[in-house]
């Protein structure tokens, strides 16, 4: 896998490539991993209680929002070889008090209804096959007046050139798939067929998200 190319396809990742991806990730995305933390806390003030990182990665974000919260983080991951580096991660960084990693799917989420007071999913939304379907189980899992955040976008306090060099970087290593975070009009139409009528899209220069509460 190219230092500078984000993968399409996470199914056929070795432990070592997963390395490879968690440098990467660091090296390049850190800007927007800091921005949507900053965001976050901004706009929700500090967040406490259950929280969920659907699609966690190498847990890089989970780890971020940890550190600005007061969230017992749950970090899922579909693949096994990126989940055993979040595990790695979260417990070089002495949060396993803190952060729970996970290994499941988005599609079917292994965790009791009403179980989490925010649900965030950053950079994922583009792997879900039934996107229908994982927007069912947000909702399901998100406790009453529970809030997720779901999307791509790079957090409104990165500076322009940042933006620039990740969208690049991001909508030319993705292709067909980096097209999921330009499309909010999409997004809208996938969660009102959940039937999820609390909901509204968060649109800017940075990117777009949809938050949902319950």
């Amino acid at each position: 896998m190219p230092e500078k190319n984000v993968p399409a396809d996470y199914s056929e990742m070795d432990p070592l490539e997963a390395k490879r991806f968690d440098k990467m990730v660091r090296e390049n995305f850190m800007p927007a991993v800091i921005s949507t933390v900053k965001q976050l806390v901004e706009d929700y003030g500090v967040l406490e209680g259950i929280g969920i990182d659907i699609g966690c990665g190498t847990a890089i974000f989970a780890v971020e929002l940890c550190r600005h919260s007061k969230l017992k983080i749950h970090a899922l991951e579909k693949e096994k070889a990126i989940y055993q580096v979040a595990c790695s991660n979260i417990e070089n960084e002495g949060l396993t008090d803190r952060i729970i990693p996970v290994l499941g799917d988005a599609n079917d989420l292994p965790f009791d209804s009403e179980f989490a007071d925010f649900i965030i999913s950053r950079g994922a939304y583009h792997c879900w096959e039934d996107k229908v379907q994982v927007f069912k189980e947000i909702y399901r899992v998100l406790k009453k007046e529970g809030i997720g955040f779901v999307g791509g976008g790079f957090g409104r306090y990165v500076t322009e050139e940042e933006l620039n060099r990740m969208k690049n970087l991001r909508d030319h290593s993705l292709k067909e798939g980096a097209k999921a975070y330009s499309s909010p009009e999409t997004i809208k139409e996938v969660i009102s067929k959940v039937g999820i009528s609390n909901f509204c899209i968060l649109d800017d220069p940075a990117g777009y998200w949809a938050e949902i509460k319950k």
